[in-house]
């Protein structure tokens, strides 16, 4: 832990290697992290999010969450009480990190102790006017609670790439047709083809941070080609793997 910044702040470096994970654990402070180089994968009871280059999560306080690093990540984490940023989510949220965001953040993990505390508000006041302002970015996706759906989830989480229609669905999980439809939406605001579609697009950045091709993409994800998985990929996150790569 580095040392704090003012009372109820703090700034640690993140270094993980690939395959690197962090059972389960909660923080007493908020935790906003920006991740530089690699992919962050946080998973809670009812939320996951995806943390690729250049975005910023937030996790709340109190809040049990495991953490699964892709590549070789590089990244910073603020620990901050809520004080500090009294109109933070109440859940997982990810934004794309602004410019104004990433000096921020290089700017408070190079603090100049010589600063006053009253730089530091400021800095701080700033920060949040601009997380207030930015834009959300695609990587989050609710977990049902149900059991049944959760098996759902479950099984498409160890296999992106099956691709049963809703009766074989609900015959897996013991449910009727409508009552999955119905249900589903109701726990994740997705439909069950929808919620598949962004969990292969958190998998997909995932496997890029970790050097795999978009052929290997397609492929692991169970597209019918490259270039299928590639129109996906853009219709998720405004660009293509290639550039997500290069950015």
């Amino acid at each position: 832990m580095e040392p704090a910044i003012l009372s109820g702040l703090s700034m640690t470096e993140l270094r993980h290697g690939v395959g690197d994970h962090t059972e389960r654990h909660a923080h007493a402070a908020g935790q906003l992290t920006w991740v530089r180089e690699g992919a962050l994968e946080l998973e809670a009871e009812t939320e996951r999010i995806l943390l690729a280059a250049d975005c910023v999560g937030w996790i709340p306080p109190g809040m049990p969450h495991g953490a699964h690093y892709h590549g070789a990540l590089r990244g910073w984490s603020l620990q901050l009480e809520m004080t500090w940023l009294p109109a933070a989510p109440s859940g997982l949220r990810v934004w794309q990190a602004t410019p104004l965001l990433q000096g921020l953040f290089q700017r408070l993990a190079d603090w100049p102790r010589q600063a006053g505390d009253e730089a530091a508000r400021r800095l701080l006041g700033v920060l949040a006017d601009e997380l207030a302002c930015a834009a959300p970015y695609p990587a989050a996706l609710a977990w049902p609670r149900h059991p049944a759906l959760r098996k759902l989830a479950q099984a498409l989480q160890a296999d992106p790439a099956l691709d049963w229609d809703l009766q074989r669905w609900a015959e897996h999980i013991g449910m009727s047709r409508r009552s999955l439809i119905r249900h589903f939406r109701a726990e994740t605001g997705m439909g069950v083809a929808e919620w598949r579609e962004r969990l292969r697009m958190l998998r997909a950045q995932a496997l890029l941070a970790e050097g795999r091709s978009v052929s290997y993409c397609a492929l692991e994800l169970g597209y019918a080609g490259s270039s299928a998985f590639i129109v996906a990929f853009r219709r998720c996150f405004g660009q293509t793997p290639g550039r997500f790569l290069s950015a």
